[in-house]
């Protein structure tokens, strides 16, 4: 059954944000909960909360029914985290989408740090570092076409697209089951009318471990070189 919950103020009510932050979840447990905190420990008044559930059967949805904190809910089965994330697009209010997984966390003010160094009329993609967890190491610095060709991504939790990237380019592509983030982000560096603009912080402490570790996408292996091809030129 699908339901949407806006437990925030009504999208005409909210230009004056500058993030939409979007977490697809599915089955994710407790993690949830950890994620939410880190998003308020942000300033208020600088983001909008979207959670796209893709229908879970476990103590996810309880969990954040448990929290006191508003945000958007949509909760429907889907095809995917990124079918989830598109539906997360069509509901954002704010100039910057930036997509944070279950069990990642923001860091602290983090927000607040870096919205005075966001562009407000570029075409503007905004990136900065992870702390990944699992490797206990930052990752991983500023990316050029070249370190793209190397078939190194940037970590999705550490990028800030502003919305009219997906104007431009559509939606993320959901014949890549795990790496259309991947997809998406050699297409932005192809093209020249996009600000490629690097901060050099942490911006979120990434957890690991998730769908590209344990699930391959063989349709993007098998288009990769393509994409570089038609892209990274």
């Amino acid at each position: 059954m699908q339901f949407v919950r806006r437990r925030f103020l009504k999208k005409y009510l909210l230009p004056r944000k500058l993030f939409s932050i979007i977490t697809p979840v599915y089955n994710c447990g407790s993690k949830i909960e950890a994620t939410i905190e880190s998003v308020w420990s942000q300033k208020p008044g600088h983001f909008e909360h979207i959670i796209v559930d893709g229908g879970s059967t476990d103590q996810t949805l309880a969990s954040i029914k448990r929290s006191r904190y508003p945000f958007t809910l949509v909760s429907e089965k889907d095809s995917g985290v990124y079918d989830a994330m598109n539906k997360g697009i069509d509901f954002a209010c704010c100039k910057y989408l930036y997509f944070l997984g279950a069990g990642d966390r923001l860091e602290p003010g983090i927000l607040e740090k870096i919205a005075p160094l966001m562009p407000r009329q570029k075409l503007a993609f905004v990136y900065g570092n992870v702390l990944w967890e699992g490797h206990n190491k930052i990752y991983d610095g500023e990316f050029s076409k070249e370190k793209m060709k190397a078939g190194i991504n940037i970590c999705q939790q550490a990028i800030f697209y502003e919305r009219r990237i997906f104007d431009l380019l559509g939606r993320f592509e959901t014949r890549f089951s795990v790496l259309a983030d991947h997809a998406m982000n050699i297409r932005c560096f192809g093209r020249d009318e996009i600000s490629k603009i690097y901060i050099d912080t942490v911006i979120a402490r990434f957890e690991g471990g998730g769908l590209c570790v344990h699930q391959p996408d063989h349709t993007f292996a098998q288009e990769l070189p393509n994409l570089i091809k038609t892209y990274l030129k």
